[in-house]
């Protein structure tokens, strides 16, 4: 995959088959750079395998249940593709989660044990009895400029000060994802998520300060909560994989999510599916 300049000038060429200057130069202003974790070439990334924790760190665990070990990620083997808003710089970082049914979706704040994060010095660990094992997955991470899907809220906003721009942009948003990523699943660090519903945002803003989802209406966020919900912007996505044996729904994705200002520890995890 082509460097982020490259894929911003080829960008701004598919943009210009549709849309006028004034949305053309909104829509370079959203985009944002990302990792794919694909099958193909690249830096290595493995998913699953051999549990990496802190030499001193206990084994999580929620409502009683050990948590299973995802992967880990190494980024500053991820700074080659150069700066990531979102990812950090350096270091490794080891993602769990509680991932058999009955699993914690992130939409309540007594949720929070049911995912962590562990950064530092990570070392092999023996998984207690009942965690889940999953097979080591080697993946190539590529880096790619992302879009907003057309779910999130600045996408909505364009839509009611320009009509109809909503239906070209769907067209837009789908053939870009084709070109810079052609293979599913879709695993991703850093950028706009890849929504299975609705924005991570107000989800992760809401759930985290122990605010009931029910009572969330995006269109409705005061000007300070949009700033909030924005602050919170993708770490991790990982889809649904039969090469791992992952299956967070039809189709079904988990978006672990931090805040600049946050250490990786605190990130909140969300689930959305179909």
């Amino acid at each position: 995959m082509d460097d982020f300049d490259a894929q911003r000038r080829r960008l701004r060429t598919f943009l210009g088959l549709l849309f006028t200057p004034e949305i053309i130069s909104v829509l370079l202003s959203l985009a944002r750079p990302a990792v794919r974790l694909g099958a193909g070439a690249g830096v290595p990334v493995r998913l699953g395998g051999v549990p990496l924790l802190p030499g001193a760190a206990a084994w999580p665990a929620w409502r009683g249940r050990p948590l299973d070990f995802l992967g880990a990620v190494d980024f500053t083997e991820l700074a080659v593709f150069g700066a990531i808003p979102g990812l950090p710089r350096g270091g490794r970082a080891a993602f769990y989660y509680a991932s058999e049914i009955p699993r914690p979706w992130g939409d309540a704040s007594g949720q929070r044990d049911g995912w962590r994060v562990f950064t530092g010095d990570l070392h092999p660990a023996e998984p207690p009895p009942g965690a889940l094992s999953y097979p080591p997955t080697e993946l190539g991470a590529a880096p790619f400029l992302s879009l907003p899907s057309p779910q999130e809220m600045v996408v909505q906003r364009l839509e009611r000060v320009h009509r109809g721009f909503l239906a070209e942009y769907e067209q837009l948003h789908a053939v870009w994802s084709r070109h810079v990523t052609s293979e599913a699943p879709a695993h991703q660090l850093g950028g706009w998520p890849d929504l299975v519903q609705r924005p991570i945002g107000p989800d992760c803003l809401y759930a985290s300060t122990g605010r009931p989802l029910d009572g969330l209406d995006a269109p409705e966020l005061s000007e300070d909560e949009l700033t909030a919900a924005d602050g919170w912007r993708l770490l991790l996505q990982l889809d649904s994989d039969h090469r791992l044996g992952w299956y967070w729904g039809d189709p079904g994705r988990v978006y672990f999510c931090s805040r600049r200002s946050d250490p990786l520890e605190r990130a909140w995890l969300t689930v959305q599916a179909t």
